[in-house]
């Protein structure tokens, strides 16, 4: 398998590290996207270097293109990519507007190519087992789920205070928590409110949304963690139900319920690049535009200062 990365903004560095370890991936070349990210070399010398990404897939033709620009040409490249027949694995989000959105949809159905988006934290262990146990009705029926995503924002590239370059910060960094709480419940949304601090990029988020069923759920994120932490981030999802409770926090999980409190700390789970390639339980491009298509409402319900109704 010939592997290309395009960008190295985002996540590509955990693709390489598995693809590394896989038999037959040959890595066949490294571009930026663009000069805003500012890659002049591979991050390993032993990739073939390409200034130009579009001359670069068409004279190495790879079977993959690992897709890391910066966060708001994702979907271009993806377009780009799809048109030439090849496989992607794209950071997310993988689009930045409703409207390319569906230009990306669409290429990829027409082009018929495998497509995954780098949701890796549905796959952290106690993210991946956490979810198949409210699943399962370890605590009932969901009545309500909140989730938080907490950073640090240390130093980060000039372009996160470009809206066009960056996206978001709810596309970029919130989508993870809209994932888990659209994986645990597996309840879709009906609308969202939001409301943020800071713009270029937004410092701080609030998203209340509207679910199937009558459940209630809520995010919040922010780039505040402050350095002394001891972490770089403070992940959490807490769902509350009809017979218990759950809350995945620190690696861990605390299930409250009939049989009592436990603390679970798992450490296996899939790897989603492995799962995808090897057409095993990865996400679905179908949900992976889903996921897309609330995190971008939930980012605009901020600019209009408006709930924006989601269908579909």
């Amino acid at each position: 398998m010939k592997v290309c990365f395009i960008g190295a903004c985002g996540h590509s560095k955990q693709a390489y590290k598995y693809l590394r370890t896989r038999a037959n991936t040959e890595f066949v070349g490294m571009a930026p996207e663009s000069s805003h990210e500012g890659l002049t070399v591979s991050f390993d010398p032993a990739i073939p270097f390409y200034t130009d990404y579009l001359a670069m897939l068409d004279e190495v033709r790879p079977d993959l293109a690992v897709v890391s620009p910066v966060f708001g040409h994702t979907g271009r490249v993806i377009i780009e990519c799809a048109r030439r027949g090849i496989d992607v694995f794209a950071e997310k989000p993988v689009a930045a507007t409703l409207d390319e959105l569906g230009e990306v949809e669409a290429a990829v159905r027409e082009s018929g190519i495998r497509f995954c988006a780098m949701h890796y934290l549905r796959y952290a262990p106690a993210f991946y087992h956490g979810a198949k146990l409210v699943r399962d009705g370890a605590i009932g029926e969901v009545r309500m789920a909140t989730a938080q995503k907490s950073y640090r924002y240390g130093t980060r590239p000039a372009w996160y205070h470009d809206s066009a370059l960056y996206g978001g910060t709810i596309p970029w960094v919130g989508i993870h928590a809209i994932d888990w709480i659209h994986h645990f419940t597996g309840k879709r949304f009906l609308a969202v409110s939001t409301r943020v601090v800071g713009r270029d990029p937004e410092m701080a988020a609030l998203c209340q949304f509207e679910m199937e069923d009558g459940l209630i759920a809520a995010m919040n994120l922010d780039f505040y963690r402050p350095k002394q932490a001891s972490t770089h981030g403070d992940d959490r999802i807490r769902c509350v139900g009809t017979a218990g409770v759950l809350e995945v926090r620190g690696g861990e999980i605390l299930l409250i319920n009939g049989e009592g409190e436990q603390i679970l700390r798992p450490t296996e789970a899939p790897e989603l690049l492995e799962e995808f390639l090897d057409g095993g339980e990865s996400v679905p491009p179908e949900e992976i535009f889903y996921l897309t298509r609330v995190a971008i409402l939930a980012r605009d319900a901020a600019a209009r200062n408006e709930i924006s109704r989601i269908e579909g």
